[in-house]
């Protein structure tokens, strides 16, 4: 046996089920054995791949026990010369294996080595090649001066960004995404150290290599993609914290005495100036921008009555002489209403901010409209208050935006023009899966690999001018036709701003991440669900809420109407605190999209209700509930179903 490839898997099926593809072909040449570690998905992965892949050979746990044991499960179980750790996120190339195998065979020292890794976007990733995180070069990693200065030795001493990633070296640290060791000295020193959650164990993995007396080695000469980065957002608290962990284990593993105390002070400090800007960044976008929208609101609608009075009413004022609270009052709804309309959903769009600040508009004007006539001044002030507030938020908007203060959304993306590169058969497959998720329209057209074959709208060769010309965003890229190894040559030559994405072989799925930052991006034959999209959570969570302080502010009328009392006022605290939602599935379903446990079922029963319907009709009662989700949907089971509203 020559290789071993052990995979953990969490929650990634259909980027499992990419990478899955990829490596049946890397390993066509080779006596290779397959094994992935389940680390107790929700997503049903088990079963959706293990009829696709009868060569692997699957391990569930019932319980995630991080990656470093369950990687280390699979030791057993593994005969090959070299043991491979690959992340189920990444798309390896046909020959990728045999070239890093002829590396090991030319350089006796290797003891391991990683790869030179790309995104979704085919932008490079740092981390495929890592000094050893010394406390300066942690330091400058966690307060993101090695972003700041790339390529430089002293400040990117982590990435070892002053390296050129198109030439092999031997480096410190490598990437656990793609890690190939002999497997002599994996089992030598008994794979990770199981202390290691989640980040750190590569590292120390590749310290205690060396230690051994070999050298690890970035190869260049063959390139992965790795579609989410480092998984984690980097810039994120959340990475900062585990990061942080992962040191604060390796430092007592490895240090002692004036370096342990040195390694970690340098790491409180960097933990403490990047908690310092989190915390100022969460305030500004979470709290500060609706904050400082509220404050333009009510100084436009304070300014133009000023201007009214002035000019309108020859300088005659108001009657009325609680101005301060009532501005202040329509300001609160102006704000929640323009936010309910998707204000908030994309800054980085001026245009839209201000059609949404419409609804805050008609809104406030209908609530003045319901005020008793002694508290009527000027219906003339809201209305051109209103249209002033709206238009100087867009153009705040569009200040950050200009100073970089607002990142680009993906908004416009949700109507973009899509290409197929691949051949008449992989661009059925695409349409199938398109015309599954509702996008069929978004489809362009294909892109041809093969000269010989008709229907489309140019050739592979033309790419980068079709993208231009014919404003193309989004490129899927089919494997078969077309190997996984010209993909993603051709990635790596392609404008950055261009969303890329991938399709196997006979496989269901389309995978992708603009960038390593992100979570990645998923569609699948399985079906689209409405109910995962922002705007609808965010309006089931609203019904649920205002649902509740309903009940609560009448809740001596409904204990009167409602069936079971104690369940209902049980309810309330449960769904007020986001334990639980009004409306759910009928039953249980791992495959659909996750949701709060329910107390009234899309049947329009209590769960646990025994349903006159079977099994498989009440299965596909949720598809459809989860697939055409609309939050009036919720409003009229709640309504028909009050009296069960205790169950």
């Amino acid at each position: 046996m020559q290789v071993s490839i052990i995979i953990v898997n969490y929650n990634v099926k259909y980027f499992l089920e990419q990478c899955l593809c990829a490596v049946k072909k890397a390993i066509g040449q080779l006596e290779a054995e397959v094994i992935v570690i389940d680390n107790n998905s929700t997503d049903d992965s088990i079963a959706y791949l293990q009829p696709k892949f009868p060569f692997v050979q699957f391990i569930y746990n019932e319980e995630n026990v991080g990656f470093a044991k369950a990687n280390n499960q699979a030791l057993p179980y593994c005969n090959g010369d070299y043991i491979l750790y690959l992340n189920p996120d990444t798309i390896i190339p046909e020959d990728c294996l045999l070239k890093c195998m002829d590396f090991f065979d030319k350089t006796p020292d290797c003891g391991a080595l990683g790869i030179k890794m790309i995104d979704g976007s085919g932008t490079f990733l740092p981390e495929s090649k890592r000094g050893f995180p010394s406390p300066l070069a942690s330091f400058f990693k966690l307060t993101g001066l090695s972003d700041v200065f790339p390529r430089s030795r002293l400040f990117n001493q982590y990435s070892l960004g002053y390296l050129d990633p198109f030439t092999n070296h031997q480096v410190d640290v490598l990437a656990g995404a793609f890690i190939l060791a002999k497997s002599t000295i994996i089992k030598e020193i008994k794979g990770f150290d199981e202390a290691f959650f989640m980040y750190g164990e590569d590292i120390d993995l590749s310290y205690r290599i060396q230690q051994l007396g070999y050298n690890n080695y970035y190869f260049a000469d063959s390139t992965i993609l790795h579609f989410k980065g480092e998984s984690t957002k980097r810039g994120s608290l959340n990475y900062v914290k585990m990061f942080y962990s992962a040191m604060s284990i390796f430092v007592l593993k490895h240090y002692t005495g004036t370096k342990a105390s040195i390694f970690s002070l340098f790491i409180h400090l960097a933990i403490f100036f990047r908690a310092s800007i989190s915390l100022a960044k969460m305030i500004v976008f979470k709290i500060g921008l609706p904050l400082l929208d509220a404050v333009i609101i009510y100084g436009c609608l304070w300014k133009v009555k000023n201007e009214w009075i002035k000019w309108v009413r020859d300088g005659v004022p108001f009657a009325l002489d609680n101005f301060p609270w009532m501005f202040f009052s329509f300001a609160l709804i102006f704000l929640i209403t323009g936010a309910l309309s998707g204000m908030y959903d994309n800054p980085d769009k001026p245009s839209k901010t201000f059609v949404s600040s419409l609804s805050g508009i008609l809104v406030m004007v209908t609530v003045y409209g319901l005020l008793p006539a002694d508290l009527w001044f000027s219906r003339a002030v809201m209305i051109v208050g209103g249209l002033v507030a709206g238009i100087t938020i867009s153009i705040f908007r569009w200040v950050l935006i200009r100073f970089n203060w607002i990142d680009k959304s993906d908004e416009a993306y949700k109507f973009q023009q899509t290409a197929v590169v691949g051949s008449l058969d992989e661009y059925q497959q695409v349409v199938k899966i398109y015309k599954k998720a509702g996008l069929e329209e978004r489809l362009l057209g294909r892109i041809k690999v093969n000269e010989n074959e008709e229907k489309s709208i140019g050739d592979v060769s033309q790419l980068k001018e079709l993208l231009s010309r014919l404003n193309i965003k989004e490129v899927i890229f089919c494997e078969g036709y077309q190997t996984n190894y010209l993909n993603i040559q051709l990635v790596q030559t392609l404008p950055k701003h261009i969303s890329y994405r991938f399709i196997g072989e006979h496989t269901k799925s389309i995978v992708g991440s603009d960038s390593k930052a992100t979570v990645g991006e998923t569609l699948a034959a399985e079906g689209f669900y409405r109910i995962n999209e922002p705007y609808q959570k965010r309006m089931k969570r609203v019904v649920d809420v205002l649902f509740a302080c309903y009940l609560l502010v009448t809740l001596p009328v409904q204990l009167i109407i409602v069936k079971n009392r104690l369940g209902l006022v049980r309810n309330i605290g449960t769904i007020m605190f986001n334990q639980a939602t009004w409306v759910g599935y009928t039953m249980q379903e791992i495959a659909l999209p996750k949701l709060k446990k329910n107390r009234l079922t899309c049947y329009g029963l209590p769960l646990n209700t025994v349903h006159p319907l079977n099994k498989e009709a009440l299965h596909h009662l949720n598809i459809q509930y989860a697939k055409n989700y609309d939050f009036w949907f919720d409003v009229q089971i709640l309504l028909k179903n009050y009296k069960q509203l205790g169950g």
